[in-house]
């Protein structure tokens, strides 16, 4: 009798130093926290590097300036496709190991930029008058993106090492809208405006006709928004700290987009030497184009907080 207790006491020891697969899983579920396959995240990223590009662009001052310039300069591009901000993603565990995940992001930028110019019409009264007027340019972007993709992780504890690609599809669009301090009539056909409209811009900006005395845009806008396919790839870790919560960064490239630009148009108004008046038109600048982008200019570093269930 006493052996068969012994057997018995030490068979519970050995069953409890060899837990089945279950208690396993159970015990490193809940110590590391790391959701097993079938669960599903909620997450919100940020991309600071988005954030760092946007805030050196329309800083006040010159910055805004150069970049109304080159986006006005250049018809073949009215927005910068780029990673969004912010974004939701949405992640499901298919195995321990990979997981399917889509996220949905937008972005944009909205301003205005103002400068003074002469007052024309004192300067008609008073050469010697220092009177001015604003002339403004409202500047607005805006796009967004989808990406759909697999994820893979592994490692040791609570903190996974991830990497996984997806295949983009982003969308962007802007316009520029002008207006002057000075009015366009027969006694000023062609009234004193910004420099940025007159010089940085050049052919982009006024427009020159044999009838007209001088015209100046009003509004430059594109026919729909560019559209652009692409493949993504990141590499990171995610850190779960809490059941079911985790932190992640990694680093993601773009290495090859291609994209399809609409086309785009300026609407003007002129004085009409012949007409005697002033009058308004529509001129395309440019019709549309197509290009792929190699390379790694569109990195990101996509900061994560996710919440699984």
């Amino acid at each position: 009798m006493k052996g068969i207790l012994t057997t018995a006491a030490f068979s519970l020891c050995i069953a409890a130093m060899n837990p089945t697969k279950a208690q396993e899983q159970e015990e490193k579920t809940s110590w590391y926290n790391v959701p097993p396959a079938g669960y599903s995240s909620i997450g919100f990223t940020f991309n600071p590097i988005s954030g760092k590009r946007a805030n050196d662009m329309f800083k006040a001052g010159d910055f805004i300036g150069n970049a109304i310039a080159a986006q006005g300069a250049s018809p073949a591009q009215m927005v910068i496709l780029a990673d969004p901000l912010i974004s939701v993603r949405f992640k499901h565990k298919m195995t321990e190991t990979t997981a399917f995940r889509v996220s949905l992001g937008f972005s944009g930028a909205n301003f205005k930029y103002r400068e003074y110019v002469r007052d024309d019409e004192d300067f008609m009264d008073d050469a010697l008058s220092t009177a001015q007027v604003e002339d403004m340019i409202h500047f607005s972007m805006n796009g967004g993106g989808v990406n759909l993709g697999l994820e893979f992780s592994g490692g040791r504890h609570n903190l996974q090492f991830t990497g996984g690609f997806g295949l983009i599809y982003s969308f962007g669009g802007g316009a520029m809208k002008f207006t002057y301090g000075n009015y366009m009539d027969n006694l000023n056909p062609v009234p004193t405006i910004m420099p940025i409209i007159g010089d940085t811009l050049m052919g982009r900006g006024t427009y020159y006709d044999i009838n007209l005395a001088g015209a100046r845009p009003l509004h430059r806008y594109q026919v729909g928004l560019i559209h652009a396919f692409g493949l993504s790839l990141d590499v990171g870790m995610e850190w779960f700290f809490m059941e079911n919560l985790s932190v992640g960064a990694s680093l993601s490239i773009i290495p090859i987009i291609f994209a399809i630009q609409p086309e785009t148009y300026t609407k003007y108004e002129g004085y009409s030497v012949k007409e005697k008046d002033v009058m308004t038109f529509t001129k395309k600048i440019s019709s549309g184009s197509r290009y792929t982008l190699y390379g790694t200019e569109n990195i990101g570093l996509m900061l994560s907080f996710n919440k699984y269930f």
